[in-house]
């Protein structure tokens, strides 16, 4: 088990044929389009809050102010996507880990297309009058392509998993891509109209066309040389974590239930044993993210008043999508790139890639001296755009550079059998951390600013 740590594992004996057959990496980038894909729906509701903050603004209030249910949006986006999201990853690693099946990556895809379709349609409807029902609505959509989402990327972390590491890395950048990907779509629909409703419908159909290609990429990658060389690891994982029927007594049922358990447990176990500090790694580096961005980070203002710009599409649209929400997935991608050849600390080093991950924390007080509306005194020190940014692109740099490196470094510390295994603790590790940071972003924002008042500026 220990050799495993000091040279990468090789999860079937047809490994040094790969390179051969997958010659020109076109399955690379295959995983790079599907981690792309793969959290895009969450994107799109974080990114596109201008569009829903339209739809649930009280036309009986003033347009400078937010009614409750705007101001409340970005925290309850991420809380009804991490909330499902970690319930199932649960159930989906504790009950049947780590089952890789093309059915429950077709009808993941499939549906997530179906939830991206009912928000197409409510663009051309208005609500006006049942605002509290479409935010209803909006939050069961994403609270179902949050149960979507953890069995797709169940399965995809799985079976990168049982793959050379360079997969798992395009698909872990491929996540970081999707980020800047829906970005620069959010502000293309923003210069392309001066209307919110046409920006959010050619927002939303490019998401759709995201997500079927994901569908038809995934048909031609499962039938590659590459899944066909590795068809036999991925097999022995499914079929290690059947249910131990058939291979048991009829006559005592309990024995059968005990088996099984026993046999989950220990795969856990041992998996755990050996990835705890990048187990730990990844809930850290979330928790500290999501605690920030976007609830907080979205609402942080122009360093300079509005009355400084000629233009207000700038302060009043573009400001947030290009500082916040631009640099952050920019930043998270460059970390992620730099990954992939740079790996300091070493695989041999987990605790210290564990404190560098826990030393992220130190943002939460940098980000409070920005221009956040507060209203309870805290100190306004930053008082330019370029600090902002720079700290912006620092927090997101280490968040892709963190996480991927455990993500990466997790699968070689076992043996192979057990790498799959490993894929499914490390994204529970991954919604856990999304869970809990979506909850303390609630402390955050009212640390530093009474959010909930209804008086507040809006933001957009």
């Amino acid at each position: 088990m220990d050799s495993s740590l000091h040279s990468p594992r090789e999860p079937s004996t047809s490994v040094p044929t790969v390179v051969t057959i997958d010659g020109h990496s076109w399955a690379y980038w295959a995983f790079v389009w599907l981690g792309l894909g793969s959290l895009l729906p969450i994107n799109f509701f974080i990114t596109a809050d201008q569009y829903f903050r339209y739809k649930l603004h009280d036309p009986s209030m003033p347009n400078s102010t937010a009614s409750r249910l705007e101001l409340a949006y970005e925290n309850a986006v991420t809380l009804s996507t991490s909330l499902p999201n970690l319930v199932t990853t649960m159930l989906v690693t504790f009950v049947c880990v780590p089952f890789i099946h093309k059915y429950r990556i077709y009808t993941s895809l499939s549906g997530i297309t179906i939830c991206l379709l009912i928000c197409f349609s409510l663009i051309f409807v208005d609500v006006h009058q049942w605002r509290e029902i479409f935010f209803m609505i909006t939050m069961i959509l994403v609270m179902f392509q949050g149960v979507l989402s953890a069995i797709l990327l169940n399965c995809f972390f799985s079976l990168t998993s049982t793959l050379p590491s360079q997969y798992i890395q395009g698909f872990v950048a491929g996540q970081a891509l999707g980020g800047v990907f829906v970005v620069i779509c959010s502000i293309a629909s923003i210069l392309f109209s001066s209307d919110i409703s046409t920006s959010a419908a050619i927002y939303f159909l490019l998401a759709i066309f995201v997500f079927l290609s994901n569908i038809v990429t995934y048909f031609y990658l499962e039938r590659s040389h590459l899944l066909q060389v590795y068809s036999s690891s991925v097999q022995q994982i499914n079929n290690e974590n059947e249910p131990l029927l058939r291979s048991t007594s009829i006559d005592d049922p309990t024995d059968t239930i005990d088996m099984t358990t026993l046999a989950l447990r220990q795969r856990l176990l041992v998996a755990y044993k050996y990835t705890k500090w990048n187990f730990f790694g990844v809930l850290l580096t979330f928790i500290c993210t999501l605690s920030l961005f976007p609830a907080y980070m979205s609402k942080i203002q122009p360093a300079h008043p509005t009355t400084d710009y000629p233009n207000t599409i700038w302060s009043e649209r573009l400001y947030a999508q290009v500082m916040t929400f631009l640099l952050f997935n920019v930043g998270d991608t460059l970390g992620r790139m730099i990954s992939s050849k740079v790996h300091v600390p070493s695989l041999l080093h987990p605790r210290l890639l564990f404190c560098l991950s826990a030393l992220r924390f130190v943002f939460i007080p940098l980000f409070g001296f920005c221009h956040f509306p507060n209203t309870n005194g805290y100190p306004y020190i930053f008082k330019n755009d370029f600090i902002y940014g720079f700290i912006v692109l620092s927090f997101a740099t280490s968040h892709g550079y963190c996480n991927s490196l455990n993500m990466m470094f997790a699968p070689k510390r076992v043996h192979a059998q057990l790498s799959s295994t490993v894929g499914a603790l490390m994204l529970m590790a991954l919604t856990l951390g999304i869970f809990l940071g979506s909850v303390l972003s609630y402390g955050v924002v009212a640390m530093y600013g009474d959010a909930k008042a209804p008086d507040n500026e809006y933001f957009q």
